[in-house]
């Protein structure tokens, strides 16, 4: 299993999929800099990450950048005919499609972490240049709670997205289903409704909103468990061409 990680690992190099991982975590810090360069007071940090940072990663740019990493992870395979290779091996089939998920998975975490970085230095620069500073201590035990909270919740999203883009040739697919997920986020955002709570790509933004987050985390994350195991089963069962 670790060898398939590698594997994995080693295809993205190069990749549009590994540019993207680097770049898109790098916008929420963008527009933190852009607001604080104009800021009329100076912000706290808690606000910046807590109010700012975080849910506008989890209500619009994580469901996109998911759909648009895992297309591209899944195009690697697809555009070279590697499922001819891969599938050839002397490995379990479920192994391959695990070690997948677990790139991807963990891709999801370095970006979100990536979006802190970024966002501390966007917005230490931006309140530096603009005379408005940021002020007040980081509170990073409280951001890493709502971070796990955040990567709990958004399983289910990930692996729905990752089983779109490993099962079907077209580009086109995961990406609409990506762009569908969204906009049915923010139908809710905007309507304030809690009647899809339950849906993949609501579950993230909820985590950021309600005041306990560990039903809507363990109901991503189970949900993602089982998912998890329905693609593998499927897609070791699928001829690819």
């Amino acid at each position: 299993m670790i060898r398939m990680i590698l594997v994995e690992l080693q295809k993205l190099k190069g990749s549009l999929a590994l540019a993207l991982a680097l770049l898109a975590p790098a916008l929420p810090g963008f527009l933190a800099f852009l607001s604080l360069l104009n800021a009329q007071s100076s912000p706290r940090w808690a606000s910046v990450f807590g109010e700012f940072v975080l849910p506008l990663w989890a209500l619009f740019l994580l469901p996109m950048v998911i759909a648009a990493f895992t297309t591209l992870v899944g195009q690697i395979e697809y555009r070279t005919r590697g499922w001819d290779h891969i599938l050839a091996l002397p490995v379990p089939r479920w192994q391959i499609f695990t070690a997948k998920m677990i790139v991807i998975l963990g891709a999801n975490m370095a970006m979100t972490i990536f979006v802190l970085v970024y966002a501390w230095a966007g917005a230490a620069l931006g309140g530096a240049l603009g005379g408005h500073a940021p002020i007040g201590p980081i509170p990073w035990a409280s951001v890493s709670e709502r971070v796990g909270w955040l990567l709990a919740s958004s399983t289910m999203l990930v692996v729905i997205q990752t089983w779109v883009a490993l099962r079907i040739v077209s580009f086109v697919v995961p990406l609409s289903v990506g762009i569908a997920g969204t906009l049915v986020t923010l139908a809710v955002a905007m309507t304030r409704t809690d009647e899809a709570d339950w849906f993949p790509w609501v579950l993230p933004q909820r985590a950021m909103l309600v005041p306990d987050p560990l039903p809507v985390a363990v109901l991503g994350g189970v949900g993602g468990a089982f998912l998890l195991a329905l693609m593998v089963y499927d897609l070791s069962r699928r001829q690819f061409r």
